[in-house]
């Protein structure tokens, strides 16, 4: 039987799988329009996000909470152009930074929030090498938050 502290961190965890299955889609539907080292990119983060995403149903699976399901559709808006689709995939990169800071602040076990800390770490590499492809400071701050 689950305890109240483990029924919260399946929810949180929940909330994160959330987040990597639209960064998933985002790189899906990306991934075709764009080229060269880019595409190169976005197929190696790609191949990473969908590594993050069993991680947290792993996670969740041991916790003995259910893995939420995929939503139909996800809000990605329409990009067309190769920036565009570069765009997107900061600011997707961005809110999972910023809702894995949010999760390792409450997630009671250190095991879950060495686990959560690792996955965080590696989206914001992809969020300093996604910066630096749009022509920005790779790394502008310490600390990543989600809001650079």
């Amino acid at each position: 039987m689950r305890d109240a502290v483990s029924d919260h961190d399946v929810a949180l965890l929940n909330r994160s799988l959330g987040l990597e299955r639209s960064a998933i889609a985002a790189y899906t539907a990306g991934i075709p329009l764009l080229a060269g080292r880019n595409k190169l990119i976005a197929t190696e983060f790609l191949k990473q996000e969908l590594l993050h995403a069993g991680r947290l149903i792993a996670l969740i699976d041991a916790l003995g909470g259910p893995a939420a399901g995929r939503p139909e559709s996800y809000a990605l808006g329409r990009p067309r152009t190769p920036r565009q689709v570069v765009e997107l995939l900061h600011d997707v990169e961005r809110v999972q930074i910023a809702a894995y800071l949010e999760a390792i602040a409450q997630l009671s076990g250190g095991h879950l929030r060495a686990d959560v800390a690792s996955i965080l770490a590696d989206d914001a590499q992809h969020v300093a090498i996604i910066r630096r492809a749009l022509g920005e400071v790779p790394v502008p701050t310490a600390f990543p938050s989600g809001a650079e």
